[in-house]
């Protein structure tokens, strides 16, 4: 998105935190996209504060939680002075299976409090947008629905690139994919226990990407349902691209999401997919079905079931699927973004 403005002649600054050498994407930024290192706590908003002064009728746009709850208190303090954009990327809801009662809280009231001051709530898929309005009091006139642009011509150029992993290279059995930070919300447990009952009818393999920090658990599962020798996390990857390309099926077992671009990757690549049907995101992706199998959040019988039919008899609409992650481009989204920011500031 920063590239694509500049390349409009749009001046981009990326607010941050941390300094530029934390940022592992800092290679794929324009040189003209300019960092503005804001430090942490009370620092971050003396510097925050200054930059709209300095820059009257900016354009700010916020991302995670605790931004955009930073941003919607800017809005307050600044007025007409910065329009105010709030982003929401993940069902807030959902986050109250997990999150301690306290912290869950603290979220539920400060959204309330503060995002209906924001001049516009982007969220990235209706689900989302449903549950800011029903369950946290968001206002309709806030609200705003644009989709991630994840279909990209650069994934799609990567497909070919050669990959280092012996179960793709020289493949002898099906290869099944997940991808995501390996964290409870990504439901990699449940995926493991869907195969190992998958194993009993279907001889394949699987193959998880991503970090975090549940990799010792997952790495104990996976011992204790004894699949040491069919499925592997090699960690962190550079491109899903290759991967997928090479890959029998695509599988996405989240407890939650806000719009999976994963899920829109596989697609691009012509991969067949099955997923749960999590809040939110997967069923606005797969237009509830009819592009890959939905399944229960949690069911692992489902899941495995859904995953046997999809290797046995795969779709080969490969060509419809691709045209349906095109949909998810970033020429749509930016025009979207551009007519909001059309819009003057509030007071």
């Amino acid at each position: 998105m920063a590239n694509a403005l500049v390349e409009r002649g749009i001046t981009v600054d990326v607010l941050c935190e941390a300094p530029a050498s934390k940022f592992i994407d800092e290679p794929l930024l324009d040189a003209r996209v300019g960092r503005v290192v804001l430090g942490r706590l009370l620092l971050a908003r003396w510097r925050l504060d200054r930059y709209v002064r300095e820059h009257p009728g900016v354009r700010i746009v916020a991302a995670l939680n605790h931004y955009n709850l930073g941003a919607a208190k800017l809005k307050r303090r600044c007025g007409a002075n910065a329009h105010v954009m709030l982003t929401q990327r993940e069902n807030l809801s959902a986050d109250e299976a997990w999150l301690s009662e306290s912290k869950y809280a603290r979220v539920v009231r400060g959204v309330r409090e503060h995002f209906n001051h924001a001049d516009a709530v982007v969220t990235v898929s209706q689900g989302l947008a449903a549950d800011l309005r029903d369950n946290f009091g968001v206002l309709p006139s806030r609200l705003h629905t644009i989709y991630n642009p994840a279909f990209r011509a650069g994934f799609l150029a990567a497909a070919d690139s050669p990959i280092d992993h012996p179960w793709l290279a020289q493949k002898d059995r099906l290869v099944i994919i997940a991808a995501g930070r390996l964290h409870h919300v990504k439901a990699f447990d449940d995926l493991l226990h869907a195969f190992a009952r998958l194993r009993k009818s279907v001889n394949a393999r699987l193959l998880i990407l991503g970090e975090g920090k549940e990799r010792a658990n997952l790495h104990q599962l996976i011992e204790q349902l004894g699949l040491q020798e069919v499925v592997q996390l090699p960690g962190r990857v550079g491109s899903l691209a290759p991967w997928m390309a090479r890959a029998d099926l695509f599988v996405l077992s989240s407890r939650r999401e806000g719009l999976p671009a994963v899920l829109i990757e596989a697609l691009a690549i012509g991969l067949p997919v099955v997923s749960t049907n999590c809040p939110s995101g997967p069923d606005e992706i797969l237009e509830n079905g009819r592009w890959g199998a939905l399944v229960p959040v949690g069911d692992v019988s489902a899941l495995a079931n859904a995953m046997v039919e999809a290797l046995r008899n795969p779709s080969t609409d490969h060509e419809g699927r691709r045209a349906r992650a095109s949909e998810f481009s970033l020429e749509r989204a930016l025009e979207q973004y551009l007519q909001l920011w059309r819009q003057p500031p509030s007071q």
